[in-house]
């Protein structure tokens, strides 16, 4: 069994181990959306690194410079599919030669099928008050603390009916009722992805860069000037930097002018707070040349002069941003969102919760033109200008869309992240720099988020990571006590990573739920220079807080679920499988405000639910990835199902 300190050291391989087990820099035209580890299983993944290793040096799979429609659904954490990648490359070495085995086998698996059509459409029970779908000779975890395991359950009008054994499910089943043996495989509360960005892509190129594998700019030189070469003026070109580019003042519109100046460039932060864009770009998104600064966010400068570098920081990206994704038409989002809730079904997600950069009266068309079987809930994410924050933006739209879609909540950024050394902390990042990060808003402009969430009655949730975030957003929070009960107003705080033990107290007596993102544990362990994190997970359970799970990175759920029991960054702080998947469900439904109908197979909740390729509570964890569902159901109706179901 690998520990924690293997999967950290596989995680945090450098690039050149990562170039000798797949090749990456010698084939560097494979199109990046085509090895994409968010859009892929682990299984799969494999492979294609298999496949990858055997070609010539001087092979193509796709040209990458063909402008094509994007609809990869994560390209704003595009770089994402690192975590799974280097995860399953290096378990793939002769060191961890049993797993590569293992995961190998899985793929050829008949239950590891190609993915369905994208217009392949549930077909929806009637209401009847009946039992019309019994699951039986299950390993079915129900997620209830004193019952949390049964072996059937019956569904009716899309809801858990009754749970008990096979016998007895099988004799509530009417004539017309149908019953799925799953042959005792697991079954899970559908998993809910409580914080994701999916923003559709608008038409251009994306260069194929893995920014986790940390490129210096001279290396993307060749590549910005072959799509340049191939592509008609104004062809937008896309990237996503890396630390080493995100952080590289030298990296500005000067350089990326030279090469291509009548074609527009964003180079997207992989943490999607500082962005680079050059001159054609600007006039593309509006900018102007001396723009004023956002509150919570800035433009930075030209040496000497007032005019725009392209680097811009936090909520200066906000609106440019907006417009990017604007661009986008319809057809395009319903395409991408069709292609996210097909991977989602073969997850075993069944709702997400969205924050999109796209405008929200335009993403909810996509969402309605997309009509997918999965559960979306769309989350008012407002860019600001110089006079402030924008409150108008979303107001006036109903909270229902759809019977499966929704607009609700109000998201708000207080700090950026480690990556960008911009999580406002109260000690150093390191010993050689006084950087402590910056908070976007004060304590004062908090209280007003509060009060303005209180006066929409309206669930409020602030992305806080650092902790001296993390304190502003405590201290604001306890003016309002006694008076006001956060906890019945569902108050979020997203990430929390940097909570002390000291706040992780004050966050229980607030009232306040955290939505933490596993995945992210793989930044704060080892030598990262993010290690002043804590990390709380588990210390938040002991504590009475209700924590809920979100990807905002890789899609694949068992991916979070590994970071969740090993935590490699605090190992202490690792969840047991059960509390992970519970967080995962029926957490997630609390920080949606439904715990009380969905997130547990009991009787009078939803019945969403994914039956599993493997008993992910009983695996060795770094099975984990290629684990997927093999038949998923959303309010009582099969979305997906594999073959041998």
């Amino acid at each position: 069994m690998t520990n924690n300190l293997e999967v950290n050291s596989m995680l945090t391989a450098t690039y050149s181990k990562q170039k000798k087990l797949v090749g990456v820099a010698s084939r560097a035209k494979i199109i990046h959306s085509e090895s994409c580890g968010c859009k892929l299983t682990g299984s799969r993944f494999l492979q294609l690194v298999e496949a990858f290793a055997a070609l010539p040096k001087d092979s193509v799979l796709v040209d990458w410079r063909v402008p094509v429609r994007l609809v990869q659904p994560f390209h704003w954490t595009c770089g994402a599919e690192y975590f799974q990648k280097q995860l399953i490359t290096a378990m793939s070495n002769n060191r961890h030669d049993h797993v590569s085995r293992a995961l190998l086998a899985a793929a050829q698996s008949p239950l590891v099928r190609e993915q369905r059509e994208s217009n392949t459409k549930p077909e929806l029970k009637a209401r009847t008050g009946e039992i019309d779908t019994v699951i039986v000779n299950g390993r079915i975890f129900t997620g209830e603390l004193d019952a949390p395991w049964c072996e059937a359950v019956a569904i009716g009008d899309g809801l858990i009916r009754a749970v008990g054994t096979s016998i007895a499910m099988r004799a509530l089943a009417g004539a017309s009722a149908e019953v799925i043996d799953v042959g005792g495989r697991t079954v899970i509360p559908g998993l809910n992805d409580a914080h994701m960005h999916h923003t559709p892509d608008p038409f251009g190129i994306r260069l194929p860069v893995d920014p986790m594998a940390n490129p210096s700019f001279d290396e993307l030189r060749l590549l910005i000037s072959e799509a340049v070469a191939a592509s008609p003026a104004g062809t937008w070109i896309y990237a996503t930097m890396g630390e080493r580019l995100t952080n590289d003042k030298a990296l500005d519109r000067r350089p990326l002018d030279e090469i291509a100046p009548d074609h527009p460039i964003i180079f997207l932060g992989m943490s999607n707070h500082t962005n680079v864009v050059n001159s054609a770009a600007m006039q593309r998104l509006g900018i102007r040349d001396e723009e004023p600064d956002p509150v919570g966010g800035d433009y930075e400068r030209l040496p000497g002069s007032r005019r725009l570098s392209g680097r811009i920081n936090e909520y200066a990206q906000w609106s440019p941003q907006r417009c990017f994704a604007s661009m986008a038409t319809v057809e395009e989002g319903a395409a991408s969102l069709r292609a996210l809730a097909d991977e989602c079904v073969r997850w075993g997600i069944t709702t997400i919760q969205n924050m999109s950069w796209t405008p929200p009266e335009r993403y909810l068309d996509m969402a309605k033109a997309a009509d997918v079987p999965i559960k979306v809930r769309l989350i008012r994410f407002p860019p600001s200008g110089p006079e402030g924050r924008i409150l108008s933006d979303g107001r006036g739209i109903k909270r229902e869309i759809t019977d499966r879609v929704e607009f609700h909540g109000t998201k708000w950024i207080l700090d950026g992240t480690p990556i960008e050394g911009a999580s406002a902390v109260s000690r150093p990042y390191s010993s050689d720099s006084p950087n402590r990060g910056q908070e976007n808003f004060s304590g004062s402009e908090i209280s007003h988020m509060l009060r303005e969430s209180l006066g929409a009655k309206e669930q409020l949730l602030l992305h806080a990571i650092g902790d001296r975030a993390l304190e502003s957003v405590l201290n604001a929070i306890e003016t309002f006590s006694p008076q006001v009960d956060w906890q019945a107003r569902n108050l979020r705080i997203e990430h929390g990573d940097g909570l002390t033990r000291e706040q992780v107290g004050r966050v229980k007596a607030a009232g306040a739920m955290v939505v933490q993102n596993p995945t992210h544990f793989w930044f704060y362990g080892g030598d990262t220079g993010f290690s002043i994190f804590d990390g709380a997970f588990q210390s938040l359970l002991d504590t009475g807080i209700t924590v809920g799970i979100g990807s905002d990175g890789p899609l694949n759920p068992f991916l979070g679920l590994l970071a969740a029991v090993q935590h490699p960054a605090r190992p202490h702080e690792a969840m047991s499988m059960e509390n992970a998947v519970r967080a995962y469900t029926r957490g997630s439904a609390i920080a949606e405000g439904k715990g009380d109908s969905k997130g547990r197979l009991i009787p009078g909740q939803v019945a969403d639910l994914a039956v599993l390729s493997q008993d992910i509570f009983s695996i060795e964890p770094q099975y984990l990835p290629s684990t997927q569902s093999v038949l998923t159901m959303v309010d009582g109706s099969v979305v997906f199902r594999d073959a041998g179901i």
